[in-house]
């Protein structure tokens, strides 16, 4: 039977974002600007995503993160997982992905023009070579788009 401390792996932070697909497959992401105290992540693209604030709901989160790092509206239009993993400092991180569709007036401009430098979508070859220069954040974006890609070509 699997009850008891002795089962639970403690998350210690959660996270949300979307993916955002335009009709010929690629991906909407942002690179990072590097503020002070991050500037490890200067360069880096990812989706469209961020922290889950206490008392928040991770679907608002993805959400509330596409407007203030790309300047997109957003409505997910379906749940594509929770994926786990670990920052550099060996905290586990519980991250919640939708996969969303743009709404009429987007700016695609980013609210907080001092953390993000760029917004963009990017092709699936664009997004391979960026991925082997090691300019992708997080391994858990390529699991985003190619679980994006697989759900899409299903419900199409």
């Amino acid at each position: 039977m699997q009850h008891g401390e002795h089962t639970h792996v403690p998350v210690e932070l959660r996270a949300a974002g979307v993916v955002i697909l335009n009709e010929a497959g690629d991906i909407l992401l942002v690179r990072e600007r590097g503020v002070p105290g991050q500037s490890r992540k200067a360069g880096l693209w990812h989706i469209p995503s961020g922290t889950v604030e206490p008392g928040e709901n991770p679907q608002d989160t993805a959400v509330r993160e596409a407007w203030e790092e790309a300047g997109v509206r957003v409505r997910p239009t379906r749940f594509l997982g929770a994926y786990l993993g670990r920052f550099p400092d060996g905290a586990l991180v519980l991250r919640h992905a939708w996969l969303a569709d743009p709404l009429p007036g987007s700016t695609f401009q980013p609210q907080c023009p001092d953390e993000v430098a760029e917004v963009r979508y990017i092709g699936r070859a664009g997004f391979e070579a960026l991925y082997a220069a090691g300019s992708i954040r997080m391994y858990h974006t390529r699991r985003f788009y190619d679980d994006a890609l697989r759900e899409r070509a299903l419900n199409r």
